[in-house]
């Protein structure tokens, strides 16, 4: 009777106990079991991330090992394959013709998916933009057969950022090179995939911001289709975190920073922005690598919506993470409806790891996620990479990259609480 007497107690103190507590930052077990999920075993790397009105979350990027093709793998809001995506599998392999880079996607209002890449030749490259249905299959509605190629006059060019205009146009920004100097570089196209005669010169804008490399790594919109750039551009051969603003028509926007352009030195060393998220109060949070003493840390920093730097922010205008002795990058940033700024990148323990950081508002590390602000995931034990992040409509945080194991890498993706 005692024994029995016992573990009555026992089994009502279990059930009358209260679950365990989540906290912000912690791997969502109601996606995929443990939080994250991986495509493409036999090699891939993902490289951005958007989520769906129904809450698919789609990741793009690009197949690794004997070709390079565009790679787009579509989960459902559990964590699962989505069998309607592609060959059943939930997986779309996209080949270009070349050697082809996926590096970024947008969705359309209707549900269309736009990826932005690259497509290299041995001899040069072009700016590679391709258009899917909502099932994954080319849109030929869209340059007749879902695939546009541009080029700038050079014979290298890349487009690293998309993002979906006003009418449903698409901007692509990068670069363009003649193998030594490099400029910005801007193309828009109609729905139609035309290229949009109204922006620049037939659809394309160069910039030549330093005399020497610099290129967009991620854009964004601002009222009146004004459109905001993020990147680097070199100073005496090192480069710095620069970001920029155009017109619709695609012409500098005089009254943005100096003349349509500010660079920043974060540091004394090389200094790379790679992410650039807008407030909704118009300030815009740029995020990167800064160069110290040999490795890299995390950099971020704010501008108010005129382009100058906002010195209320982090230690006048700029935040500076670091995680150890090793070379560990930012590389995307998204802004929670609180304000809060969550960056994603690249973090090193004794292998490279997802690793994410939430900020409070005024630059702060929120030291209510994952316990002291930063949490590092890791996939297989090798060597992985988050390179793209957004938020669901639920608040929770979905981040895309690069998972490395003993054999191949995989394209990954991970979603953590928010609350």
């Amino acid at each position: 009777m005692r024994r029995i007497s016992i573990l009555l107690v026992a089994v009502s103190i279990a059930v009358l106990a209260p679950p365990a507590r989540a906290t912000p930052g912690q791997l969502d077990p109601f996606f995929s079991g443990n939080g994250k999920q991986t495509a493409f075993s036999n090699g891939a790397t993902g490289y951005a991330v958007a989520v769906d009105k129904q809450g698919r979350i789609l990741v793009a990027g690009y197949t690794l090992g004997a070709k390079t093709d565009l790679a787009l793998a579509r989960f459902l809001p559990n964590g699962e394959p989505d069998p309607d995506f592609g060959g059943g599998d939930g997986r779309v392999v996209t080949n270009l013709g070349g050697t082809d880079y996926g590096f970024d996607v947008a969705l359309q209002s209707d549900g269309k998916i736009v990826v932005a890449g690259e497509r290299d030749f041995n001899d040069r490259s072009q700016f590679a933009v391709a258009r899917y249905g909502i099932r994954g299959v080319l849109d030929k509605s869209f340059s007749k057969d879902g695939k546009n190629f541009t080029g700038f006059g050079k014979k290298y060019q890349g487009a690293s950022a998309v993002v979906i205009g006003a009418g449903g146009n698409i901007i692509l920004g990068g670069y363009t090179s003649n193998g030594s100097t490099s400029r910005w570089a801007l193309a828009r196209y109609r729905p139609n995939g035309s290229l949009d005669p109204h922006f620049g010169k037939s659809g394309k804008v160069t910039t030549d911001v330093s005399p020497t490399i610099e290129q967009i790594q991620d854009l964004g919109l601002a009222p009146g289709g004004k459109i905001v750039v993020a990147g680097y551009a070199e100073t005496s051969l090192t480069p710095r975190f620069a970001i920029g603003q155009y017109l619709s028509g695609g012409k500098l926007d005089r009254s943005f920073g100096h003349e349509g352009i500010t660079t920043l030195d974060m540091t004394k060393g090389s200094d790379t922005a790679y992410g650039l998220a807008r407030q909704s109060d118009g300030k815009l949070i740029v995020v990167g690598y800064v160069n110290r003493g040999g490795a890299s840390d995390w950099g971020m920093a704010r501008f108010g919506a005129k382009g100058r730097l906002d010195k209320t922010f982090g230690h006048k205008g700029k935040v500076i993470t670091a995680f150890g002795p090793a070379y560990d990058y930012a590389y995307d940033v998204a802004v929670q409806s609180n304000g809060k700024i969550v960056v994603v990148g690249q973090a090193t323990r004794n292998t490279a790891e997802f690793g994410l950081v939430r900020y409070k508002p005024n630059g702060g590390r929120d030291l209510t996620f994952g316990g002291d602000g930063k949490v590092l995931t890791d996939f297989f034990l090798g060597d992985d990479v988050a390179r793209g992040a957004t938020l669901q409509s639920n608040g929770k945080i979905v981040v895309a990259g690069t998972a490395g194991g003993a054999h191949k890498s995989r394209l990954a993706v991970a979603r953590y609480r928010n609350t």
